[in-house]
């Protein structure tokens, strides 16, 4: 799980830590088909409560330098004027 502590609600926020869902994602180390290589994926919930994770393809697993650079780019705060 990759997390963005400055994307958390403060503690004392109590409708924040109730509702906010952060900055964070789950990433996973999977086999990736045709040839069953491990690469990094991105997990995103099934299209329902009972159904299995989807795995999106980030990168292969060698390219941790790469993957760290794409999951910092998604859990990123930026303000306005950055964007």
């Amino acid at each position: 799980m990759a997390v963005n502590l400055a994307g958390e609600p403060a503690p004392d926020n109590a409708l924040g830590q109730v509702l906010s869902p952060g900055l964070r994602q789950e990433v996973r180390c999977h086999p990736h088909a045709p040839d069953r290589e491990l690469w990094w994926h991105w997990v995103w919930s099934g299209p329902t409560r009972g159904s299995e994770p989807e795995l999106e393809p980030l990168c292969p697993l060698w390219e941790t330098e790469l993957a760290a650079d794409r999951i910092g780019r998604v859990l990123a705060l930026t303000k306005e004027s950055d964007a």
